[in-house]
């Protein structure tokens, strides 16, 4: 198979969008008081939005993101008598591999939330506007698209004989989907290492696509995966709730060895400044003599650690 191409960036914008068309629009989490979330904390609803595209004229790299453009008028835009009060492009990591998972060229996956907000009783207060857009729209719908975005949080280029690191919570996991499915499943580049996903979520039923990596699992020796249930779990240091830089100290060699042998860490999801955790962490693992600023930029430096939070 063909090298993968260096990344192409904004194709198309939001003056003159690519138009998809929704292919599927799946629910993977349960539905509100079906699940282990209590009434009280209304619920997270995670959907799977496929899009049928031409990826010759979208070609886009695992890692990267695309723009929806949501049609209609934004009424904080509008009364603030705004020039263009037309909704701004929200940004999605695509979750699909770079020939998409069929390797057809001819589709591109998304991983949405909706962006809801609730008081302390489960009543909705606020509703986000492109995430409810998305998972309320009937297949067979027009989407426009803009984009490619991002060149930084991507897969190596070329053959990689470290191992990588793939730390998420919640939506986070879109990206790694697809990194993990290209890797294993479409061998773009030799990879010599090993696969390590941590991927956290408040509930254990709302850790998404989990057949997924078990059938990676099995079948592949060189990738692993843990989980943590933050609202049902404890970890071991001081009985506290159950993070993804937790999962960290039960490989602490393995991580150590990482990080002096050039693997690669990337850290995907939210709420922004989830990443410190984790960074921290591997500082205390790595027992660095740099601060931990200094540390977090040396891994920059170094493209051994790539942070995408929100």
């Amino acid at each position: 198979m063909a090298k993968p191409r260096p990344p192409q960036i904004n194709l198309f914008k939001k003056s003159q969008p690519l138009v998809a068309k929704l292919k599927e629009n799946q629910r993977l989490t349960p539905k509100k008081g079906e699940g282990k979330r209590p009434l009280n904390e209304g619920e997270a609803a995670i959907h799977r939005i496929a899009l049928e595209i031409d990826q010759t004229k979208y070609p886009y790299l695992v890692g990267q993101s695309a723009g929806i453009v949501m049609p209609g008028i934004d009424p904080k835009k509008l009364e603030k008598s705004l020039p263009d009060s037309s909704y701004a492009v929200r940004l999605y990591s695509i979750s699909s591999p770079s020939l998409g998972f069929d390797k057809k060229q001819d589709s591109l996956e998304l991983l949405v939330k909706r962006d809801n907000v609730y008081d302390s009783e489960g009543h909705l207060l606020h509703q986000g506007s492109c995430s409810n857009y998305l998972c309320d729209l009937p297949v067979g719908s027009e989407v426009q698209i803009t984009g490619p975005s991002g060149k930084k949080f991507l897969l190596p280029l070329d053959d990689f004989s470290g191992n990588l690191w793939l730390l998420a919570t919640g939506t986070g996991i879109a990206p790694f989907l697809g990194m993990v499915a290209e890797i294993l499943e479409h061998q773009w580049i030799k990879f010599h290492g090993k696969i390590y996903v941590n991927y956290g979520a408040p509930y254990s039923d709302e850790l998404v696509y989990m057949n997924f990596f078990e059938s990676i699992k099995s079948r592949y020796s060189n990738f692993y995966i843990e989980t943590a249930a933050s609202r049902e779990e404890r970890n071991s240091i001081d009985g506290g709730k159950l993070y993804i830089h937790h999962l960290l100290q039960k490989k602490q060699a393995e991580v150590a060895e990482s990080i002096q042998n050039g693997s690669r860490f990337y850290i995907c999801g939210g709420p922004k400044g989830m990443e410190n955790g984790v960074i921290s962490e591997l500082h205390r693992i790595s027992k660095s003599s740099l601060n931990l600023e200094e540390f977090k930029k040396d891994l920059e430096k170094k493209e051994q650690l790539f942070v995408e939070t929100y």
